[in-house]
């Protein structure tokens, strides 16, 4: 049997893992992820956490996976494919947070960056992550995370209690290890978008015009693998995160009229245009 030739080092993309949960409606989740990273052109890899039963208007039912089918998908990929950026979403229970965080600790240096989206409910409300497992999340897995994503009501979560300031609430976040902290805005209320971004020493806003669209399914998910994407490609955190959001701006003009309720967006390949780009 012929095989085809190998490609040279030098023309493989980077490789980017995503541990999350696999959504069925194909708008968010590990679906979202794999879209993004194509768009960006890196190697997305999945190490899916739980499998869940969801379209446009909900999430109808979770089941998480074994913790040995989790194990066995991280080996497999740390074996073979090592990665230049990780991202996490839907992580779901507290056992997973426990081997994401241990198995990721146990990588040899030097660690790639981690970008971990807190995915605590779904944009319907439905409780993606139980309970039990958000001090563990914060205990063992913040410390190792070079980016943490989390919106408005997820913040207020993480801290038990309302966010007055959005800068003294990032600082408190940082406080639980993390390298730097985006608290996403979406859930703001006016005709601005406002984005904050600090690791304690640098910080800045980005700032979009509200975009008015019911294909909002997913954008947590996009923004944080499109980060994790460009810092694959060696952009710096401020870099991965302006250009991240101006992806996320991107898709967001590009609805997909499917399904009666929050639809998907189109993920198109990444056009760095100037009209998409915050501004801080």
């Amino acid at each position: 049997m012929i095989g085809c030739p190998k490609t040279a080092e030098t023309d493989s993309p980077p490789i980017v893992w995503t541990a999350a949960g696999s959504d069925s409606g194909g708008g968010a989740g590990i679906q979202a992820d794999l879209k993004v990273f194509n768009a960006f052109g890196v190697h997305g890899c999945s190490a899916i956490t739980a499998l869940t039963a969801q379209n446009t208007t909900g999430v109808k039912s979770v089941e998480p996976v074994s913790p040995e089918m989790l194990k066995a998908q991280l080996e497999a990929l740390a074996g073979d494919l090592p990665a230049a950026a990780v991202k996490t979403g839907m992580l779901g229970n507290k056992t997973n947070c426990e081997i994401i965080a241990a198995f990721f600790g146990s990588l040899p240096a030097p660690l790639p960056p981690l970008i971990c989206d807190p995915v605590l409910k779904s944009t319907s409300g439905a409780n993606l992550l139980e309970p039990d497992a958000v001090d563990l999340l914060k205990r063992a897995l913040f410390p190792k995370v070079a980016v943490l994503t989390p919106n408005l009501p997820e913040t207020e979560f993480l801290l038990n209690r309302p966010v007055d300031s959005v800068e003294s609430a990032a600082k408190a976040l940082l406080g639980f290890g993390c390298g730097s902290v985006l608290i996403k805005g979406g859930h703001s209320e006016g005709n601005e978008c406002r984005d904050y971004w600090t690791d304690g020493s640098d910080a800045f806003w980005l700032l979009s015009p509200r975009i008015e669209t019911t294909a909002s399914h997913g954008t947590g998910c996009i923004l944080s693998a499109a980060i994790a994407a460009s810092m694959a490609k060696g952009r710096s955190i401020p870099e991965a995160v302006t250009e991240a959001k101006t992806f996320l701006n991107q898709c967001l003009k590009s609805p997909l009229h499917i399904g009666s309720g929050h639809g998907p967006m189109q993920i198109r390949p990444f056009e760095n245009r100037m009209e998409d780009r915050p501004l801080k």
